[in-house]
């Protein structure tokens, strides 16, 4: 969870729209259709399915999201290579979850509930990416989960999330004395890896997951490449990600302008990539696309190309 989350804390603020309903893109039949499950598609130029319109941002809207920006979030590395981001979350490791793992986070902007909702889906074979501190441990369901495989590039993160995973009950191979009741069913290895060169064989995993850390990856496309490589052929991608609002093109212009302080000012977050974008032209299928946050965030599940 590599945060830009003060970024768009003024959605608590200014109050949420109703949430824009699921694109489901197995059964569209061009770019210009977008649908949920079970409507007609309809052109772009319509006011979307069903009844839904878009929210509308104000110039106020804009000006709180900047304030809010330059006052809360961490300094941190402007895309950075990747030991440079190693370093830097090394040093985040300690204090990270004040801020990614809080309430605010987990309540307010409803991220808690979104990384249950997408982490139920996953099944088999599973490897996280930037895995951080182990935010996510908890939402798997060891009824659906065989094994996983939990990397990051920073050593202080991996520290962290093995001492949660502990709390939880993880079999992590570094307690052969514990009593096996006291374990979860499936059991979890860490690793430091490159998410962009994945120490992996082709073909690994029935899984793939990532949540809010390809906004900082030096080369995302790099890494998507990488995540439709090791997906077995059935496999599938699960990610939660900072994107380019397409639910409020002034939002996306915003996101524009101030990418740079952005990046800079959050842990070396780049909130205005195109993610879905990137994830078929890397390989990967785009099953379906759920956008929350006015946009600011997207939910994706996507198969190898």
């Amino acid at each position: 969870a590599r945060s830009a989350m003060a970024t768009v804390a003024w959605t608590a603020r200014v109050g949420a729209p109703a949430p824009p309903r699921r694109r489901d893109l197995r059964a569209r039949a061009s770019p210009s259709r977008v649908c949920g499950e079970g409507d007609s598609p309809r052109r772009a130029s319509d006011d979307g399915c069903g009844d839904a319109t878009a929210p509308v941002m104000t110039r106020r809207d804009a000006c709180v999201a900047l304030a809010l920006a330059a006052s809360s979030a961490v300094a941190g590395p402007a895309r950075a290579d990747t030991a440079a981001i190693s370093r830097a979350y090394d040093g985040y490791a300690a204090t990270y979850d004040d801020l990614d793992g809080g309430a605010f986070a987990a309540d307010t902007l409803g991220l808690d509930a979104t990384r249950r909702a997408l982490l139920a889906r996953a099944r088999g074979d599973v490897l996280e990416l930037g895995v951080g501190t182990g935010l996510n441990l908890p939402g798997y369901d060891a009824k659906r989960v065989t094994s996983l495989t939990a990397v990051d590039i920073s050593e202080g993160m991996l520290t962290q999330a093995r001492k949660r995973a502990q709390g939880l009950g993880f079999d992590d191979g570094s307690d052969d004395e514990r009593n096996d009741d006291d374990r979860v069913s499936f059991r979890v290895r860490f690793a430091v890896a490159d998410a962009e060169s994945l120490p992996f064989p082709d073909n690994s995993f029935d899984c793939v997951v990532d949540t809010f850390s390809l906004c900082v990856f030096s080369d995302p496309s790099a890494a998507l490449k990488e995540v439709a490589r090791v997906l077995k052929p059935d496999g599938k991608a699960l990610l939660v990600e900072h994107t380019r609002s397409r639910t409020v093109p002034l939002l996306g212009s915003y996101q524009d302008l101030v990418a740079g302080p952005v990046t800079k000012m959050s842990k070396g977050c780049a909130w205005n990539q195109d993610v879905e974008a990137m994830a078929s032209r890397s390989g990967l299928r785009v099953v379906s696309a759920e956008p929350s946050l006015f946009g600011l965030l997207t939910t994706l599940e996507a198969r190898k190309a």
